[in-house]
């Protein structure tokens, strides 16, 4: 695996693929650097060997595990990134267990792109203070 897969910004979780690939590329567009995956599966394979400040994940999956199963899993494993978390799922038992996990933010869909821009850069700022 290529050096520059190893040092990634962004994490994005997401199985809506074209929001995604949106996703994605509207990161990129401002200058981060992003892995996508729309499976919690390969997300969390490339989160076993490689490093990432911040993951922007879709609470449902369409699978088994949802954004919070996923972020809480990374966090077993170990991972110091800071998480945001975006749903349409106002319940709150939903709030309450990503308070528990201690997500940086959670966005209520639908998230307009200046305002997904600007939570990335808070939760990248936070990274940022973590690993200082």
């Amino acid at each position: 695996m290529a050096v520059e897969e190893k040092q990634i910004d962004i994490l994005v979780l997401d199985d809506d693929v074209d929001l995604l690939t949106s996703t994605a590329e509207l990161l990129a567009d401002v200058g981060y650097r992003v892995k996508g995956f729309s499976d919690p599966e390969s997300a969390l394979e490339y989160a076993i060997d490689q490093s990432f400040s911040v993951g922007l994940f879709d609470f449902r999956l369409g699978s088994v595990k949802n954004g919070l199963d996923v972020v809480e899993t990374m966090q077993a494993l170990g991972s110091k990134a800071v998480f945001v978390m975006v749903t349409a799922d106002a319940e709150h038992s939903t709030q309450v267990r990503a308070a528990n996990l201690k997500l940086h933010e959670l966005l209520r869909k639908p998230v307009a792109p200046e305002r997904l821009i600007e939570a990335v850069e808070r939760a990248m700022n936070k990274a940022t203070k973590l690993a200082a």
